[in-house]
């Protein structure tokens, strides 16, 4: 299973900056543009619903945490707690959750000062998807999340 997980992986760095592009990209009010193609309507339950997202970010910053190439940033910001918890809220409204709403600040404001590389992006997307993996969340229900997620790619890398 983990050579699937890698030859989606693979797959996802080769996509990740033409779906970016055409997935679209944060309006300056920090609103994000619709996807293309759109996220299903039941992306959120696909995920497992609030407890099944929450499970999915906390797995993710378990990888991050572990992870040398990128878990001095995360914690450099501190409050990781937080982080944690606007992840999820993001994720979440991504996705569709009913009432859910972001109370963070838009992510070219959040990343701004951060310098973030392609490589240091890529690095969040290959423990997005190990978040995936363990978790046993489809690929095809991890790739909507990740698709969703993607158009952040321009607000966030910076250099």
């Amino acid at each position: 299973m983990k050579s699937f997980y890698k030859l989606v992986l693979a797959t996802a760095f080769s996509l990740s900056s033409l779906s970016a592009f055409a997935a679209g990209s944060e309006t300056p009010e920090g609103k994000v543009q619709s996807t293309f193609p759109p996220i299903s309507s039941d992306a959120y339950e696909k995920f497992g619903g609030k407890y099944g997202m929450d499970r999915w970010v906390e797995g993710l910053f378990k990888y991050i945490m572990l992870d040398n190439r990128i878990n001095y940033i995360f914690t450099a910001h501190g409050k990781i707690d937080r982080q944690i918890k606007l992840n999820q809220q993001l994720v979440a409204v991504m996705l569709g959750a009913p009432g859910v709403e972001y109370q963070g600040a838009s992510m070219s404001a959040a990343h701004a000062e951060m310098g973030i590389t392609l490589t240091q992006f890529n690095a969040v997307v290959e423990d997005a998807y190990l978040a995936c993996e363990d978790l046993r969340t489809p690929y095809h229900t991890c790739n909507q999340l990740i698709a969703a997620l993607a158009p952040f790619k321009r607000s966030i890398v910076t250099r």
